[in-house]
């Protein structure tokens, strides 16, 4: 089944366009400008106030440049020390976040395209029940678990490891779904030449249905990878000491109860924006891509 997408022309104003066509091109900018505007200024003003005092930051009126460019606090914010966890904890957040946010997106992709080209290409008993029941456990909000699997990995003795982490996500119900609708637009054709030719039906997995998915992996690899990096609540819950600590739930020592250093939690921020921004631009081609295909795919 091919799958193609129509690019509709951009609507601009020209020489001869009329006096309606003018306003409506001049309103569709100032409404995509406004938007814009909206998106990105939270970003914007979070960037500035890394450069400025605790007491700018919580100024009121706000001001929208520092005073003066404080840029000892980034410097600052990544030297942190916490007793009991020595110097340089900062770094050891970020990369306790950024090799648990890879081996998660690794083992998922594997695990998840596993299973969907069994949903796709395979026949076996209760294939259609059992895929159901993977799309209905994606309704079953995740806090109902929190408790009773706490309780669980608790007596697995899995407490301040990074095993809760890991475990119990190595299959994801979005991605088995997404990957089972792109796995089967793939035409059969290509699978049937590789069986002629004597390969086997998990080298025909790797090497035919995997490199023709692509986008679809890609994007849903950057999906997981920023799941995998923003979660909070299970390094919240799992995790005991601060030298394991994931960098969301270690921007939590920089509030006491007596004070809260804004300006190092909107650094540690942006630290924590970054990989991710830079996945997405590294791979916008491929995730585009996999989100046309993703709207194509029903029709």
């Amino acid at each position: 089944m091919a799958i193609s997408a129509e690019r509709r022309p951009m609507a601009v104003a020209t020489p001869g366009s009329s006096p309606l066509e003018l306003t409506i091109v001049g309103v569709r900018y100032v409404l995509i400008t406004a938007l814009a505007i909206l998106v990105f200024m939270p970003f914007i003003l979070s960037f500035l106030g890394t450069f400025k005092t605790n007491a700018e930051v919580t100024a009121y009126p706000p001001r929208f440049l520092p005073n003066q460019w404080h840029l000892e606090n980034w410097a600052n914010t990544w030297s942190i020390e916490i007793s009991g966890a020595g110097s340089n904890v900062f770094a050891r957040w970020f990369f306790n976040s950024f090799w648990l946010a890879i081996v998660n997106m690794t083992t998922q992709i594997f695990f998840c395209s596993l299973a969907a080209y069994a949903f796709a290409r395979m026949r076996f008993p209760g294939k259609d029940l059992i895929f159901a029941f993977i799309i209905a456990s994606m309704a079953i909000p995740g806090a109902i678990t929190l408790i009773p699997g706490y309780v669980f990995y608790a007596r697995l003795g899995w407490i301040n490891t990074y095993l809760p982490l890991i475990i119990p996500s190595l299959v994801v119900p979005f991605g088995i779904f997404t990957l089972t609708q792109f796995f089967k637009s793939i035409p059969k054709e290509l699978e049937e030449a590789a069986f002629i030719d004597g390969a086997s039906r998990f080298r025909t997995y790797w090497t035919v249905a995997l490199p023709l998915s692509r986008p679809a992996l890609i994007t849903l690899a950057v999906i997981l990878f920023q799941g995998s990096w923003n979660n909070f609540t299970g390094p919240l819950l799992f995790l005991r000491d601060a030298k394991l600590l994931t960098l969301t739930v270690g921007l939590n020592f920089f509030k006491t109860q007596f004070a809260v250093e804004w300006n190092k939690i909107l650094v540690g921020s942006m630290f924590n924006a970054i990989p991710v921004l830079v996945l997405f631009f590294i791979f916008n081609k491929y995730y585009m891509e996999g989100a046309s295909y993703s709207g194509l795919a029903g029709q």
